[in-house]
């Protein structure tokens, strides 16, 4: 089957996969401002743990709180228009999230701000595109580094905490005709946008697929995660193996004392070819978190937290 496209403007990029039963997966198996952006990302976690602990208990919509919760937002209007932000933030403390990676133009209305401070939820500006991948000079996502730098700078303690790139050349036509190619000229890239992302005081998190130690980049992918990121988040989205589809990369994680963010599809079966199997649009968010509590337990990492792919369909889910 063939990869699945970018999705339009307006939807997430993080929802695209290699589909199970796939050349590239065939199995569905196996196969993310300070000087110091550590201890930045270690007061941010726990800050938003203790955000998120005590959460109210009887909402279905509650995450229980063990754990910081993020959000994606690929929507540029949830930051620049008064009336979005105030209903993205509704919507993300209804949830009890911490974080959203939230693109960011040219200008974000003062609520979007404001009330990210009044509920203590860090963003962390997100952005990404395949081809990024491709130039071994990074200079897209040297790009991206340097206008959170800016804006960091700018606003101080009440701007953006950091920068969440999603960057899948397994999408790319260079990616098909080479993969080995391809991921060398990847890896090169990612390097050279995180030696800028430290340089810079930006706290890096790199968004990838499941699979990439399952098609034969087993050795890419640890650099990646070793070299080329302050966390990573992963985009897991097959229900039917959580656990053994991320354990390498929550291996590579562990060793080098980096986070891991576990992120659950929420969109509808049927967009970007998603199935029952990919996505928790029908279960619902009591399954996101049962599933939550499992993977906590499994891997007793407190270095594990979750995301919720994206701000649109977890409305959708919540409405349902």
């Amino acid at each position: 089957m063939a990869l699945i496209q970018r999705p339009e403007a307006g939807t997430a990029p993080a929802s695209r996969m290699i589909r199970a039963g796939s050349p590239a997966c065939p199995d569905g198996k196996k196969r993310g401002f300070m000087p110091d952006v550590r201890r930045l990302a270690l007061l941010s976690l726990l800050l938003c743990a203790a955000v998120l602990t005590g959460s109210a208990q009887g909402n279905s919509a509650q995450n229980p709180g063990r754990a910081v919760l993020g959000v994606f937002s690929w929507q540029r209007t949830n930051a620049s228009d008064e009336k979005a932000a105030r209903a993205l933030f509704e919507t993300l403390a209804e949830v009890g999230a911490g974080e959203v990676y939230q693109v960011l133009g040219g200008k974000t209305a003062p609520s979007f701000w404001e009330r990210a401070g009044e509920l203590r939820i860090a963003v962390y500006a997100l952005a990404g595109r395949p081809e990024w991948g491709l130039d071994t000079n990074a200079r897209q996502m040297i790009r991206q580094v340097d206008s959170t730098a800016k804006l960091m700078a700018q606003m101080g303690g009440d701007g953006p905490v950091g920068l969440m790139l999603d960057v899948e050349p397994y999408l790319t036509k260079a990616f098909r005709k080479d993969p080995e190619r391809t991921m060398e000229k990847y890896l090169t890239a990612m390097k050279k946008a995180y030696a800028r992302a430290r340089e810079k005081g930006v706290f890096l998190i790199l968004c990838i697929p499941h699979f990439y130690d399952a098609i034969g980049h087993a050795g890419v992918l640890d650099a990646l995660i070793r070299e080329a990121c302050d966390a990573v988040a992963v985009m897991n989205y097959q229900k039917e193996d959580e656990t053994g589809q991320i354990k390498t990369e929550m291996e590579a994680s562990r060793q080098a004392g980096k986070r891991l963010i576990h992120i659950y599809e929420l969109q509808r079966p049927g967009l970007h070819d998603l199935t029952e199997s990919n996505t928790y649009y029908t279960d619902g968010l009591p399954a996101v978190w049962e599933s939550s509590e499992k993977l906590r337990a499994f891997f007793d990492y407190a270095g594990l937290s979750f995301a919720l792919h994206d701000i649109t369909a977890l409305r959708e889910v919540i409405a349902r």
